[in-house]
């Protein structure tokens, strides 16, 4: 009996050497295989029809046509290009034009019930990803304070997303 348990705890002992300089068959390491992403965002506007665009003025007064130009880019450690998609939230405004850097019309949804329109957008995020461009036209129709909100998917870390507030006013009379 003392034969078996002595042959049993040999066989055990080799076991666990053999178990601890294989890894059991595990990577060496943990993170290989595994996409990572860096997005960057911003918000800049324009009041003279997108000649220039700049992103420190955020009032402005009603009625008047304002361009919003978004900016986002989506950097991964592969390759390959791999789709991400970018969904902007404003609320409170009648966004009248939105556009894709190449001219293609983006198509809002509209939800009346909580007066929010949505922009959602496809860019490509890769190695050396480019950064994608998206013109917007609205005229503002009510004093409010806006807050837009630009998300990336599930794939991109929520701390890239953005928040930018505008502010729309009554128009100076001059006096």
């Amino acid at each position: 009996m003392k034969k078996i348990i002595t042959l049993l705890m040999a066989v055990i002992l080799m076991m666990g050497v053999c178990v601890g300089l294989v890894g059991c068959g595990k990577d060496e390491n943990p993170d290989a295989g595994q996409t990572y992403y860096v997005a960057a965002a911003d918000f800049f506007y324009s009041e003279d029809k997108g000649h220039t665009y700049g992103n420190g003025t955020k009032e402005y007064e009603i009625g008047e046509t304002v361009y919003m130009k978004v900016k986002a880019k989506v950097t991964s450690n592969k390759e390959t290009p791999e789709t991400i998609k970018i969904k902007l939230t404003i609320p409170n405004i009648t966004a009248l034009d939105a556009k894709y850097y190449d001219g293609q019309p983006i198509t809002p949804t509209f939800d009346a019930v909580q007066n929010v329109t949505t922009y959602e957008f496809t860019i490509t995020a890769a190695l050396n990803a480019q950064e994608w461009e998206f013109v917007f036209q609205f005229i503002p129709n009510a004093e409010a304070e806006v807050r837009m909100t630009l998300e990336f998917d599930d794939k991109v870390d929520s701390l890239y997303d953005k928040q930018n507030t505008v502010k729309f006013v009554k128009a100076s009379t001059g006096e």
